[in-house]
């Protein structure tokens, strides 16, 4: 009997047992997630690794904000987009293989650091934070989680005394994302605080990679880069907010209150949604409280090997000898709240930068060092722990269904998904196909949505043409010389009835009128923007059309006249302002330019 309870404490704390709650999570709280489709960046990086060779992905162009993230980005798209194509299941799928991962190693890291209760109470905590929806429901989320999943393999490669392994992982963590730049002064506070080395030994152990973040440094076009790229972006100080602004939604996120929740579809809607995860971690908890007394402390694991018996001078003043596993110092006491504490705010110090925005996936490589700390510390009571993640558990979906119009939120994330999928599919039932070389346009789309960016990589993935293009209609110009030829669509959004197209040029003007109420308004914002784009002969020809169908209207005769003049047409400028002259709405200036033009007109009778 005794040998049977004992085997099943083993399980119950197993790692594998963690893993099984951890998948509970991802399916009961993410399951809905597998269905968003691509939004935004995503397009960008499907777009430019779509039939790019393999040296694309690692070359330091075409950069989105100048950043370079070649693993995260690049690399992440380009293998998946070549096994399965543009379809968004496969990256979802990867995103939460990503995470068990992310969070699988996290419990080694905290099993190290500290008992395993408090280890898998941070676990369970960190599982059910609002921020991770970024890293799970947005595939391009994926560039913090490789981040955090390298930045967790340089911790466990420090903690076994595996320097080489770290810097590795550490060379990684930064061709994924800049924020791993922290780490080494994170592995420093570890070998300060944990493993009591002596300042200059720790340094010493950290070495490469501290030669790691100079050289990255010296290259990336964000930094040294700046010195030598044509390229290099100016700084952008607008997006970032107040301090107190930043702490307070860091450390509201941290507790699952940013936003603070106000669920649309009610509380209770919220709870039902939240209860398995909270179930299903509280019984972790419970569990490894169970099989793991708290006096169980883990311990820190140096490089493996013999200890000498008799220390160096030249070792015993630079570092203490490694000593053997059972006399080595527990981490039971303080120093897993110490390290934990420096762990996050070491990561948090980037969101102090005056270019950077905040966003609440920014904050989880930090609240992993925190929730250490807090689970550490709360541990001593095995109910104040569960109540905790619990709490957080319940908190998670209440936060993801309160209105937010950052975009890092659960709210802002599923509006999003369902109006991109909506605006594909009524565009791909209103045009199945464009031809080649066609530019599109678009107006009235609602903000926020992550519908449209850069010049139209979306449609070049839904369309599978790479030759398709497309913008707001405030990026309308005439097409450059040299370019190849092809047609322009126009589109207006309806909240109601989809897309609504907006035809240049000649067209059943009658049908047109029956079929869209909004007829003449949509024309008259065509025409604006054509003119503002310079393309005055186009602006010219549908201004004469609303003229022609709105034939009381000053205003459009008077335009006409002045794009054909603008387009060098001055006998039909002075047609349209003698035309416009004559209505009643006809101001001085029409009557004065239709009198200057008058002579073509003399010329034609």
């Amino acid at each position: 009997m005794a040998a049977l309870t004992a085997g099943l404490r083993r399980a119950l704390a197993s790692p594998w047992t963690v893993a099984a709650g951890l998948v509970v999570v991802l399916v009961t709280q993410y399951g809905g997630a597998w269905s968003v489709p691509f939004i935004n960046d995503d397009y960008i990086f499907l777009d430019k690794t779509r039939a790019a060779p393999f040296g694309v992905v690692w070359a330091a162009r075409d950069l989105l904000f100048h950043y370079y993230r070649p693993w995260s980005r690049e690399l992440h798209y380009w293998v998946l987009q070549r096994l399965f194509g543009p379809r968004e299941l496969p990256f979802h799928l990867a995103s939460g293989a990503l995470w068990l991962a992310v969070l699988a190693l996290y419990h080694a890291v905290a099993r190290r650091l500290t008992h395993p209760l408090a280890a898998t109470g941070a676990t369970a905590a960190v599982a059910v934070l609002g921020a991770w929806t970024v890293p799970i429901v947005w595939p391009a989320g994926a560039q913090d989680a490789w981040m955090i999943l390298w930045a967790l393999l340089v911790l466990l490669a420090t903690m076994a005394g595996r320097d080489g392994w770290a810097a590795l992982a550490f060379a990684l963590a930064l061709l994924s994302k800049e924020t791993a730049v922290v780490l080494p002064a994170v592995a420093l506070v570890y070998h300060t605080r944990v493993a009591g080395r002596a300042a200059r030994a720790a340094l010493r152990r950290t070495a490469w990679l501290w030669v790691l973040t100079l050289v990255w440094a010296a290259c990336h076009p964000l930094v040294g880069g700046r010195w030598w790229s044509r390229a290099a972006p100016a700084a952008d100080t607008h997006v970032h907010p107040p301090l107190m602004t930043l702490a307070v939604n860091t450390l509201g996120a941290l507790v699952n209150l940013y936003p603070w929740p106000a669920p649309e579809s009610g509380w209770g809607h919220a709870l039902r949604q939240g209860l398995p995860a909270a179930v299903a971690l509280a019984g972790l908890v419970l569990a490894t409280a169970a099989a793991s007394p708290v006096g169980r402390a883990a311990k820190p694991s140096p490089r493996p090997g013999p200890a000498p018996s008799r220390p160096t001078a030249r070792a015993s003043a630079s570092e203490p000898p490694s000593a053997p596993a059972s006399s080595r110092p527990s981490v039971s006491g303080p120093a897993p709240i110490v390290f934990g504490l420096g762990w996050a705010l070491l990561a948090w110090l980037p969101l102090g930068m005056p270019t950077i925005a905040w966003r609440s996936h920014y904050i989880v490589l930090g609240a992993l060092g925190a929730w250490l700390a807090l689970a550490h510390a709360l541990s001593r009571s095995r109910a104040a722990l569960v109540a905790v993640v619990v709490a957080l558990a319940l908190l998670r979906p209440a936060i993801g269904d309160t209105v937010s119009h950052d975009w890092s939120t659960a709210w802002y994330r599923e509006r999003a998904a369902a109006f991109v999928a909506r605006m594909r599919a009524d565009l791909e039932a209103l045009r199945p196909a464009f031809p080649p070389h066609a530019r599109v346009f678009f107006v009235r789309v609602p903000s926020d949505v992550g519908f449209l960016a850069g010049d139209g990589p979306a449609l070049r993935v839904w369309y599978g043409d790479h030759t398709l293009s497309g913008g707001f209609y405030s990026a309308y110009r005439p097409r450059a010389a040299g370019l190849p030829r092809g047609d322009d669509y126009f589109f207006r959004f309806d909240s109601l009835g989809g897309w609504v197209e907006v035809v240049p040029g000649p067209e059943d003007v009658a049908r047109a009128r029956r079929a869209n109420p909004r007829w003449e308004k949509d024309h008259a914002t065509l025409a604006v923007t054509l003119a503002e784009g310079g393309d005055w002969p186009r602006a010219a020809a549908e201004y004469a059309k609303l003229a022609a169908v709105v034939p009381a209207n000053a205003d459009y005769a008077h335009d006409a006249a002045l794009s054909f003049e603008t387009a060098g047409d001055s006998l039909a400028a002075a047609t349209w302002y003698a035309r416009a002259a004559a209505l009643p709405g006809a101001d001085d200036e029409t009557r004065r330019a239709a009198a200057r033009l008058a002579r073509y007109l003399r010329g034609q009778r």
